[in-house]
């Protein structure tokens, strides 16, 4: 009996010590209350008299400060009897606790970033967070609790309280424990930010690539997209990264997607579209789409969040592993995590056929074209420094200028190495030197890819990646056999341009300024259908693209209303002449050497033979 007696208090204080060493978050999804969530949080042991609790202020994998904190209320703190300890709030992120030796308990309540009125500082979707009762759930975890500083590295055990007809889907194990109750856990802060949740009816599909369980969970506003189609669509991009690789690197892989209707509402009407890549997951946020349209925009959003399964979860250094939450210190290889990532996502295509050559053609023209809208600077300089105002709006810049290094930095190796080493095989390379648990030091990684591959490429980072030095386009291409001109005659199809207005109780476009439309269109005209379909508020994009990005000489009719008269008409669009900029084309007059390094580089893709390269 004593032994049992003592054994049972053994068991006790071990429990005890244990919860003393680790969060437990209760969240509370099934009661919301005016658009808010309460959360509650039973602390560490704190062995400071004061202490904060830190909501992040910027994140990774999204170079903005986002200040989470701001959406934080009515925050208090109480110790172990129940009782009130005295907190301040610094900042939009900081919360201080005096008497912090005694903190047992954190509670409050969070708004959520998706529909909030005003917002110049919007949080891009993705990273941000979405309270819809009983229908949907966005569960960043950065948006909803913290840390106390100096307590990062603590486990996490997140209780989710939830409607029982909502499903989970995270990349982390959930542990349904009943059917209105989740088990979520976390070695760390770090980690259980890195691992989003989604709740919604379930729509999950999943499929195997290789030795890897690729899972795909959706949640379409209006039904129209499916986990099954938009599973199917990412199989061939699967088995394409998968021979990319020559095997994944990941043991499972989760895609989380949200699907808003086509036309501004609460949830889009303060920015785009677009995803944010996490180590074992993606959360994606695109319109609904059907189609061709769906499939194009799944497969190019996808091939570059998936890619990041290489960097940064197998290669990146200790900003990342360690990253501060609080005053964050940033990589200076944007380059590399998002510049290598991008140019990868479009030659996997390319070498799996999913991308014709010639679109891999236009996307480097369309990514030089826009790269030249932002002034040359360093990339490294602007890497450590891209949430400061005098770079944040170069960070788009990441994936036009860096995908176009990476283009540039593969060619050089290849050249070097006579076709042996690209830009792949480096990247394996270094994956295989780190991988997920061992990170580099950022200002050794250029001298370790120089160690790995040519003394030649040091000159390559110092003039074009730590300088400023612009790209050297036409040298490069050179070397494959493309020809190059930055700027070139040529022509266009076009209907002209025109701007419409909305009739937003009656629900019809109008055109607002007619400017040189080749339609024929006056102001005030009603434009009620495009092909036989008439135009709504969630479908005039699909409608309209045809009309405004006219990629082939095919008719399109027209049917608008003017003074209550009804017109159909057919037209055909004109040709234009245009001044093209960043041509680039296959040169005819190319060497069998230029020939055999553009095959090393970009590869033979099926229904492709060696004259098409």
């Amino acid at each position: 009996m004593k032994r049992i007696a003592l054994l049972g208090s053994l068991l006790m204080l071990s429990s005890v010590v244990l919860a003393q060493e680790s969060y437990t978050v209760s969240l509370d999804l099934k009661n919301v209350v005016n658009d808010k969530v309460k959360v509650v949080v039973q602390t560490p042991e704190v062995k400071e008299n004061k202490v904060t609790y830190v909501i992040p202020s910027v994140i990774p994998g999204s170079y903005a400060k986002k200040d989470y904190g701001r959406f934080v209320s009515k925050f208090k703190a109480y110790d172990a009897k129940g009782r009130k300890l005295k907190t301040t709030q610094q900042g939009e992120n900081l919360f201080v606790i005096e008497k912090a030796k005694k903190l047992a308990r954190l509670e409050y309540l969070v708004d959520d970033t998706w529909d909030v009125e005003e917002d110049d500082n919007y949080i891009f979707q993705p990273g941000g967070t979405n309270i819809d009762a009983d229908k949907n759930f966005v569960v960043n975890h950065f948006g909803f609790y913290g840390y106390l500083d100096g307590y990062k590295m603590l486990p996490y055990t997140v209780n989710v309280q939830k409607p029982a007809a909502l499903y989970a889907a995270s990349s982390l194990p959930v542990n349904r424990q009943s059917a209105e109750q989740d088990v979520i856990q976390a070695t760390d802060y770090v980690r259980l930010a890195d691992a989003p949740i989604m709740y919604s009816l379930p729509d999950t599909a999943s499929f195997r690539t290789g030795n890897t369980t690729v899972s795909v969970s959706v949640y379409s506003e209006t039904g129209v997209v499916k986990a099954d189609s938009i599973s199917e669509m990412i199989k061939p991009l699967a088995s394409a990264l998968n021979n990319f690789f020559g095997g994944m690197p990941v043991d499972r892989y989760q895609f989380i997607m949200y699907f808003p209707k086509m036309g501004q509402s609460e949830v889009t009407k303060h920015g785009g579209f677009g995803a944010l890549e996490h180590s074992y997951s993606s959360m994606y946020f695109l319109p609904e789409q059907t189609g061709e349209d769906l499939r194009s925009m799944v497969l190019d959003v996808a091939s570059h969040e998936f890619l990041h399964i290489l960097t940064p979860l197998n290669v990146h250094s200790e900003e990342i592993e360690y990253f501060d939450f609080k005053d964050p210190k940033l990589s200076q290889h944007l380059w590399l995590y998002e510049g290598v990532t991008e140019y990868f996502s479009q030659l996997v295509q390319l070498h799996e056929g999913l991308k014709s050559y010639e679109t891999f053609q236009e996307e480097m023209m369309d990514k030089m074209r826009r790269a030249s809208e932002y002034k040359d600077v360093s990339f490294t300089e602007m890497s450590r420094r891209i949430i400061e105002p005098e770079f944040q709006d170069m960070y788009s810049n990441v994936y036009q200028k860096g995908a176009l290094i990476g283009f540039l930095l593969d060619i050089r190796l290849k050249e070097l190495s006579k076709g042996e080493m690209g830009l792949r095989e480096l990247m394996l390379k270094l994956s295989q030197q780190y991988g997920p648990n061992k990170p580099f030091k950022d200002d050794e990684l250029i001298d370790v890819i120089v160690a790995n591959t040519y003394p030649e490429i040091r000159q390559f980072f110092d003039d074009y990646v730590i300088g400023d030095t612009p790209l050297p386009y036409e040298e490069y291409y050179n070397k494959i056999g493309w020809s190059f001109k930055d700027k070139e005659p040529g022509k266009k199809l076009t209907y002209g341009e025109f701007r419409l207005g909305f009739e937003k109780e009656q629900g019809f476009f109008w055109i607002a300024e007619p400017m040189d439309n080749k339609f024929g269109l006056e102001k005030y005209d009603i434009l009620y259908a495009v092909n036989g379909e008439q135009l709504t508020e969630d479908n005039i994009y699909q409608l309209l693209k045809p009309v405004l990005e006219v990629e082939k000489p095919d008719m399109v009719e027209l049917t608008y209303i003017r003074q209550n008269e009804v017109y159909k008409k057919t037209f055909a669009p004109t040709e234009e002449d245009v001044e093209l900029t960043f041509v680039v084309a296959n040169d005819t007059n190319a060497t069998p050497e230029q020939q055999q390094l553009r095959q090393q580089v970009l590869k033979q893709v099926p229904g492709q033979t060696e004259a098409d390269l």
